[in-house]
C-alpha cells in the first residue's frame, strides 16, 4: 500500500471514529440522564475506545510518516 493510500485510510478512519465517539457521547448523556446505568456504561466505554482508537491510528501514522520523511495525513 502506498504512503498516500495509507494516509487517506488513516485520516478517514480516524474521522469516522471521532464521529462515532460524538454519537456515543450523546448516547451516554441521554442514558445517564434517564437513569439507565447499563446503557450509559456501554455508550461511555464505546466513546472512550473510539477516541483512543482514532488517536492511536492517526498518531501512529504521523509517527510512521515522520520516520520516513513523508507528508503527514490529511483529508484535503
Amino acid at each position: 500500500m502506498s504512503a498516500m493510500k495509507l494516509n487517506l485510510f488513516a485520516a478517514w478512519v480516524s474521522f469516522a471514529l471521532v464521529l462515532l465517539s460524538v454519537v456515543c457521547l450523546g448516547g451516554f448523556l441521554v442514558a445517564a440522564g434517564s437513569g439507565q446505568g447499563g446503557w450509559a456504561v456501554i455508550a461511555g466505554s464505546l466513546c472512550v475506545v473510539a477516541l483512543a482508537g482514532a488517536m492511536a491510528l492517526y498518531g501512529g501514522t504521523v509517527r510512521h510518516d515522520h520516520r520516513l520523511h513523508h507528508e503527514t495525513p490529511h483529508l484535503f
